[in-house]
Order: structure tokens, then sequence, then C-alpha cells
């Protein structure tokens, strides 16, 4: 029997725990967050993430789906719908989830668990790279699959549509499931939505726990592209918080596990056109607060108290959101007035080994005599830089941020190998150059050069340069500029 990993989202424990014994994805909070430089804020918190286990399929769940496959293959190759596999060639998987445009934050998932390859138990774990971020279960099982959980705010990204599932490989819709509950805080939640698609060379992905009237409008028997969209992250079926289990099965129907690794070693390697490594280490958002975020206990949606706009001598908390941090990863935090000078700075590290997700925040009072604009808070983390915009002011309202110029929100992944995708915002539409430069100044490639509409774009950096290739090794500086406004982030390339 098959099962997933299944996440939650409940309220704040005031310990930080290993693993939890019961199904949970809860936000905890570990106490103050150490400071390695800064002057004393006025409240400072970190927390992370933990869950525990649960199947995301009965037995006679999955001998139905199993079942319904198996018939709707046979009758798609009836109809001559399914074209026979060509077990010749492997097929090579892009990612599976997307932002949708309106989404500038450079990151909106972690990854909580891959494939159990231990085949005993329980308590016997050795994923890909032989670690141990998986599980399984004292009844016989090992966890088989991927799966992508949402953070930070999870419950807001379902809601609002704002992370789609999209096709890792092209080839054929074989079955899908909609009209399912799609709010599950734990197991007995019932059936899932899911799309299952079957790729040229036979093999077979599963997507499941979309959103309830997400799922494509193309029927059983279409084909899909890769990349096209399959359906939005949700909570349908027995799950307890949104995220996307990904399931696999190679051309011979075996469970196949796509990321290649010392304990998973791929007479092909990888099936990921760009494997990400095991520690995909980022910064997924900034936020400025009007106080610490309250993480509800599921399905609710946290009270994130975001606030962009403050009056002089507010206290502001200013928030990072990370995920795959590891111990001793330095962040520098910087927050800069509207004339680009800097106001406060400091320097946190993570203090225990490992958080797959995990939050930052301190509190600080803005001072009494302003100045009043546009402020932006800033991190530097693993070569990756991203910038918040908020503003202080005594008006009813704040000014367009066009005064401010553009937001440039970093790039993501970064480090990245081949490709990356750089996030930014205008206010106005105008004329835009985006390039990326090398560390000496030389311009390496132009990405954008001509009008965008305002609002938050994001484009992709293929890794080649103008003249078609790839860069080497090292770190590039990404320069967006707009008018007279000018913004630089930072990106590496690791091969």
């Amino acid at each position: 029997m098959r099962r997933c990993s299944c996440l939650a989202l409940a309220g704040l424990i005031l310990l930080c725990l290993p693993t939890l014994p019961a199904a949970a994805f809860e936000v905890i909070e570990a106490g103050p967050a150490p400071l390695i430089s800064a002057s004393a804020p006025i409240a400072s918190a970190h927390g992370a993430l933990v869950w525990g286990q649960e199947p995301c399929l009965t037995a006679a769940q999955r001998e139905a789906i199993e079942a319904d496959l198996a018939a709707s293959c046979a009758e798609l190759t009836r109809r001559g719908l399914l074209p026979a596999p060509d077990r010749s060639r492997q097929v090579s998987l892009g990612w599976p989830l997307r932002p949708v445009a309106s989404v500038t934050d450079p990151g909106v998932h972690g990854i909580s668990n891959f494939v159990d390859h231990d085949p005993t138990y329980p308590d016997h774990l050795r994923d890909w790279n032989c670690g141990a971020r998986s599980y399984d279960l004292p009844e016989g099982y090992n966890h088989q699959g991927t799966d992508f959980f949402l953070w930070p705010f999870s419950w807001h990204l379902m809601d609002d549509s704002a992370v789609e599932i999209v096709a890792v490989a092209p080839g054929v819709i074989i079955q899908k499931y909609d009209g399912n509950y799609d709010r599950s805080c734990g197991f007995g939640g019932g059936n899932w939505n899911a799309v299952y698609v079957q790729h040229a060379d036979g093999s077979i992905a599963w997507y499941g726990h979309m959103k309830n009237g997400s799922t494509t409008t193309k029927a059983v028997g279409q084909p899909v592209a890769q990349g096209e969209y399959l359906g939005t992250v949700g909570s349908s079926g027995n799950s307890t918080g949104p995220h996307l289990h990904l399931e696999m099965y190679d051309p011979q129907g075996h469970l196949l596990d796509p990321w290649d690794g010392s304990c998973n070693p791929l007479a092909g390697g990888s099936w990921w056109a760009d494997q990400r490594p095991y520690y995909d280490s980022a910064l997924n958002a900034l936020r400025t607060h009007d106080a610490p975020p309250e993480w509800q206990d599921c399905p609710m949606p946290t009270i994130t108290h975001e606030q962009d706009r403050f009056a002089p001598g507010d206290l502001v908390y200013f928030a990072s959101y990370y995920r795959d941090q590891l111990q001793g990863q330095q962040s520098q935090h910087a927050i800069f007035k509207p004339d680009g000078t800097l106001w406060q700075s400091w320097t946190s590290a993570l203090d225990v080994p490992f958080y797959a997700a995990s939050y930052w925040y301190w509190g600080w009072y803005l001072p009494a005599a302003g100045p009043e604009g546009y402020w932006t808070y800033r991190v530097v983390y693993e070569g990756q830089l991203v910038d918040h915009r908020f503003y202080v002011g005594t008006g009813t309202t704040a000014p367009d941020l066009a005064s401010a110029g553009v937001v440039l929100h970093g790039v993501s992944p970064n480090p990245f190998n081949p490709t990356t995708t750089v996030a930014f915002s205008l206010a106005t539409a105008g004329d835009v150059d985006l390039a990326v430069f090398d560390a000496r100044g030389r311009r390496v490639a132009g990405l954008v050069g001509g009008s965008l509409p305002a609002g938050g774009h994001r484009v992709l950096w293929d890794g080649l340069d103008e003249a078609g290739r790839p860069v080497r090794s090292g770190a590039y500086l990404v320069r967006l500029q707009t008018g007279g406004e000018v913004r630089w982030t930072r990106a590496m390339m690791v091969k």
C-alpha cells in the first residue's frame, strides 16, 4: 500500500521538538531570535514548521485509483488517444509548481519529505541523499513521493489560487478527480482532487491534494505540454494543509524517485532537467508587520498582521521567511531610510542544525521625527538579496510606490543551475532595462529591454550570455533600471 505524508497548520507551541508523534504541521516558536550583531530591538523571535505523519490514501482508495487508471488507459488506447509508450527514452522533468504573476515573493514552497529507500520500519529512514527527510510507519509503510508545502501563509496562498501545479513533462491526461472538499485537516478527509498524466515513455505522474474546482478544463485523453497548467495547490482528501504530493511510476509501473543521489543512483541520471540541491536554502519572503503573525488552527488562515504603511514612531516587526535554513548560515539585515542611508543593521544565524521552513522577526520603533517616504528592509542570505519596501508618513494615504521607484524582489532559485527567475514590480508602466552583469561589471545578458505594464513581473534567465553560451560558475549582478531608478540584486551560478 502506497501512502504519502500530509501537512497541517496549527497553533503556536512553546517548545521546539525534532518530530511530532501525531499528524501535524505546526508553527513553533523557538524563543528570542539570536543576534550576532545589532543594537537591541524591542522584541524578537524565531520559529519553524514541524509535522507528523498521516497516510493520504486508504488502501481502498488506492486500489480504486489504480483500477480506475488501468481501465482508463485501456479505453484511451482503444480509442487511439494514448500512444504506445516509447521506452527507449527517458523524459526530462520540469518543476511542478509555478506562482501566478501577481506573486512577487522569491519563493512559495518548501519540501518536507522525499521517498524513503530503507525498506525496514519503523524509524529507519534513508532518502535519495542518504539523509532522513522522509518517514515510515509502524504498520509497515515507507513514504513514497515528494511533498511540496506552501510557505509562508499557506492557506492565504491556497485561497488566492496563487500557486499553480504544472505538468513536469508532456503527456496525456489519463484521469482526473475534482469536486472534493479542499480544506481537510487530517485523516478521514475523503477523496482528493488530482490529475494523472502518462508521459511518452510510459511513466506516470500523480498530482494530488488539488484545490476544489481548480483542475484543468482539459478532458481525459487530451495532451498537455510540459509546464502546462493542471490545477492549484489545495488540501483535499486525507490532508492536513495545502501541499502537492507528487508520486511517480517508471515505464514498468514501479515506484520512481526522480531524485538522483548516493542512495538512489539512477542509471540515466536525475529525471529532473535541473535537479535542485538537497538543501535548497533560500529566502521565500520578507514582510513588515504591525504585530507578530498569529498562527491559527487548521484550516484557519494565519492572521498575518502584514502592514506596509506606518507612522513615525510606530513599532514595526521586520520578518524574514526561509526554506531549508541550515545552522551557521548568516543573514545580513538592514533597514534604509528613503534617502538610502542606513538606519539599522544586524546579522543573524540559525543555532540548530536545520529547519525546512523557518521565520524570524525583530521589532523596532521607527524614529519619531521620520523621515517620511518609502523605506527599505533588505536581507542578504547565501548570495540572495531581497528588498521589501514600506511607507512611513503622517498622511492618511501613502503616495504611489512609483515615487520610490521600482521594487526588485530578488531571484529564485539562488544559487541556481541552469535557470533562475527574477521577480520585480512596477507601480506604473514604463521602459525597463533588466540586465545581468558579471562581478567585474561587464554586461553578460539582457533580459528585458522595452516597455512593461504596471504590476508584478517574473522574468526567466536561462543562464546564457548574449551570445547564447552558458555562463560560468560564479556571482552575477542583476540590474533593474526604469526612469531614473536603479535596483540591484545578486545571483549565484553553481555547476
